[in-house]
């Protein structure tokens, strides 16, 4: 999301540049439209980096967007932002909640009490997903008491890049995939930071499921990606289900549009949204997603696809059976995916909101008026 914006809004002539954590070399970095800043931290842990010269760094800004969470970084803005007189304006984009287990999950919690609520209260405007989401969050008590600084700005994506298109028979033959089979995708991580995903209960699914000749495709990578392989062989489905680990940004498209329908299984409200249930009904696919707050706001049931109560395997079934057997209705809902993707979520049209957002809060603070009532 972050390049998203980052793209966005040095096409519409702003200067940009983008600080992140420096975790591994990189040889060649991709050309990009604006300067990146790799910080090399002070202590890494998972996906989290102290990083406290981002406070000196960030100095010279008249905005500052921080995407939360940003764990060892959010401190140095919230620093920053405290103690220089004259801005800058902060406009926070909240992304999701951090939710875990044993001590580190303890220390998520801890942070989402303490560290969470400073960072909202200085922020000049905060971008959400969606309100939905908002009101079930660990950000749920700052927008009850500021609602007027709450903006929801759901992802964009790039509707020309994801669109739909035929199955490309060479991608089907690599997969083992026959033409007339219909295909199942999920695309996301498969490492331990993205078990909120819930591949196991969505393998588990698949095993119960009724509809013959059809394959469920796994793109993604991680650490758990050979534990998922073994319970699809423990299962019994090893023979229906397709691993790919290797499927890069450029390749991406042409996997969505093998797809008849996508499926994003997650288990836990640390799924925000699902910027993948865009980039499928981008690509004309219709989808299945939990019941959670903020990934229900995206589908509409029995218009581009239909949710499911949250690690009910018989419910997912159901629907996973009805979309699957029903040519007429997964078409309709096809067409009404790509309908609502290039209406809803054009990465154009939310560019212009997110720099809509900034300019506001920017004006807010320079034209003196009251920043935290």
């Amino acid at each position: 999301m972050a390049r998203s914006y980052a793209l966005e809004l040095s096409r519409r002539g702003h200067e940009v540049e983008v600080f992140c954590p420096a975790y591994r070399r990189i040889e060649e970095p991709p050309a990009e439209p604006f300067r990146v800043h790799r910080l090399k931290p002070r202590i890494a842990f998972r996906n989290s980096a102290f990083v406290p010269q981002l406070w000196g760094a960030l100095k010279p800004f008249d905005v500052i967007n921080l995407h939360y969470p940003f764990y060892g970084g959010a401190e140095a803005v919230l620093l920053l932002k405290k103690t220089r007189k004259a801005g800058p304006s902060l406009v926070v984009t909240f992304q999701m909640d951090s939710i875990g287990k044993g001590p580190a999950g303890w220390g998520m919690a801890g942070y989402a009490q303490l560290v969470l609520p400073a960072v909202l209260k200085a922020a000049d405007r905060v971008i959400v997903t969606s309100f939905d989401y908002a009101s079930h969050s660990a950000a749920a008590a700052v927008f009850r008491r500021h609602p007027e600084k709450f903006r929801a700005v759901p992802p964009g994506v790039d509707t020309q890049q994801f669109a739909p298109r035929r199955k490309n028979p060479d991608r089907l033959s690599k997969y083992g995939i026959r033409p007339e089979e219909l295909v199942v995708l999920f695309v996301g991580g498969l490492d331990s930071a993205h078990a909120f995903k819930g591949i196991d209960f969505l393998l588990e699914t698949w095993a119960q499921r009724k509809t013959p000749g059809a394959k469920l495709m796994i793109v993604g990578r991680g650490n758990l990606r050979d534990r998922y392989i073994r319970l699809a062989a423990d299962l019994g489905i090893a023979g229906s289900v397709v691993f790919d680990a290797d499927v890069g940004e450029e390749a991406l498209p042409s996997v969505y549009n093998l797809a008849d329908l996508f499926i994003l299984p997650s288990v836990d409200r640390s799924e925000a949204f699902g910027i993948v249930l865009i980039e499928a009904l981008a690509s004309g696919v219709p989808v299945l997603a939990s019941n959670l707050p903020g990934v229900r706001s995206v589908v509409e049931d029995g218009r581009n696809g239909f949710t499911f109560r949250v690690k009910d395997r018989a419910d997912l079934s159901a629907k996973m059976t009805l979309c699957l057997e029903d040519d007429a209705l997964r078409g309709r809902m096809a067409s009404a995916a790509r309908t609502i993707a290039v209406s809803r979520y054009n990465q154009t049209a939310v560019g212009a909101e997110v720099e809509r957002t900034i300019v506001e809060a920017f004006e807010t603070l320079s034209g003196g008026k009251e920043n935290n009532p």
